[in-house]
């Protein structure tokens, strides 16, 4: 098979966030290569945007941050004999070394004004000494988090995210037009009630984020513990009905003996699972964001800077304001935070609802069982098609044609 027909099927599987479903196959998953650019991302973000901060001159701690940016890029990629400009596909001790320790580096290699406090002082030196030991610690931090992203499966989901929060918009028009007047019927009361207004109007910016993740948690944990029944989904039994889910795919054609049951590890029941929760707590996230439009412009028409310190107690901080002849009109931080909590709230209430009520979530292309029953029968194809390579005993030596220089070998995905 062509080696373009198999780039045309880890497209279609990473599309849709089901990298995992790969694995078993001569296609692996390019976890490595993810986690390359994920930190190569990041690792000019940090000497972009964090390092200068640090020095006494933005502009010249900003030049040399670019300087070692561009130098770390090219002589990297000069070193494993590729183009100087190519982007990275695998992580080496020497990539970690240079994420970890450069920042750090910087950061020290730049003037700083001492630390002055009440009991102590501490020296310019010792103050970038200070900083440089934080800042590695920190990318140690990010270094471990990306990582266990990658190798997750996580970070492909980004690209499959994004598709489908933009193609649930595109398609839940009419949809939300039907669910939204009975969300507002639950919800709408709770915005002009001063309570509301006193207790998350004026919440710390820590405390408001810990009681919208709370309500985020609490929907994870509701349509996970709901689940999928993924054995159902990975059987087939009627002849052709294979040949039938994969039609309109690179693996069109492919078929397989029935009944069949695509074989799932652990690894790739989880990676299945978080596809389906994301893919509800998407729809949910769309409601949310329409329920958060909607009271911000309630607001701002009847809710005036001058309402919003008779509820909250406290001088609103006004982001945007005018008056007419009659009335004065106003956009506050506490409207933001309000409403925000509204929108969560609503998304929260949609997700437990719907997931008992298919008519409220209709036309919102809640189709995630469908698209797992299509990705467990295009494994299937693949893994007939596509077959992993027999292990090499370790006792048959090697044809001499498949030797080749240490510096010429390059690990490819895991």
């Amino acid at each position: 098979m062509p080696s373009s027909d198999t780039r045309e099927v880890e497209r279609w599987f990473m599309r849709r966030g089901f990298t995992a479903l790969l694995d078993g196959t001569s296609m692996r998953r390019r976890r490595a290569a993810r986690l390359a650019r994920a930190l190569a991302v990041v690792f000019v973000g940090v000497m972009l945007i964090e390092v200068p901060r640090y020095g006494r001159n933005l502009w010249v701690t900003l030049a040399v941050s670019l300087a070692v940016v561009g130098l770390t890029w090219v002589i990297g990629n000069l070193v494993r004999r590729r183009p100087p400009f190519a982007l990275p596909d695998r992580v080496t001790a020497l990539d970690r070394a240079v994420f970890l320790f450069f920042p750090g580096l910087v950061v020290l290699a730049t003037p700083h004004d001492a630390l002055q406090a009440e009991d102590f002082e501490l020296s310019g030196f010792a103050a970038g000494v200070l900083i440089a030991a934080g800042m590695v610690l920190g990318q140690l931090i990010l270094l471990g988090l990306l990582t266990l992203l990658a190798y997750s499966g996580v970070i492909a989901l980004g690209p499959w995210l994004w598709r489908r929060l933009v193609s649930s918009f595109l398609a839940g028009g009419t949809a939300i037009g039907r669910t939204l007047p009975l969300l507002l019927g639950v919800v709408g009361f709770l915005f002009f009630t001063g309570e509301l207004w006193q207790a998350f109007g004026r919440l710390s910016p820590l405390a408001y984020l810990l009681a919208v993740l709370l309500f985020v948690g609490l929907s994870w944990l509701f349509l996970h513990t709901r689940g999928l029944d993924l054995d159902a989904l990975a059987r087939f039994e009627r002849p052709g009905e294979v040949a039938e889910q994969v039609a309109g795919t690179p693996l069109a054609g492919g078929d397989v003996a029935t009944p069949a049951v695509c074989p799932l590890t652990l690894d790739q029941r989880r990676n299945l699972r978080l596809v389906g929760v994301i893919s509800r707590l998407t729809i949910a996230t769309v409601v949310g964001l329409a329920v958060f439009v909607f009271f911000v412009l309630l607001g701002l028409i009847t809710v005036n800077a001058e309402v919003v310190q008779a509820w909250t107690q406290a001088p609103p901080e006004v982001l945007l304001q005018w008056a007419t002849e009659r009335h004065s009109y106003a956009l506050t931080l506490q409207h933001l935070r309000v409403c925000g909590f509204l929108a969560v709230f609503s998304g929260f209430y949609f997700a437990v609802v719907s997931a008992t009520d298919p008519v409220l979530r209709e036309g919102l292309r809640d189709d995630v069982e469908d698209d797992i029953r299509q990705a467990c029968a295009a494994r299937l194809v693949a893994l007939k098609r596509f077959p992993a390579p027999e292990p090499r005993p370790e006792s048959e030596p090697r044809p001499e044609s498949d030797v080749r220089p240490e510096s010429d070998v390059r690990t490819t995905s895991d």
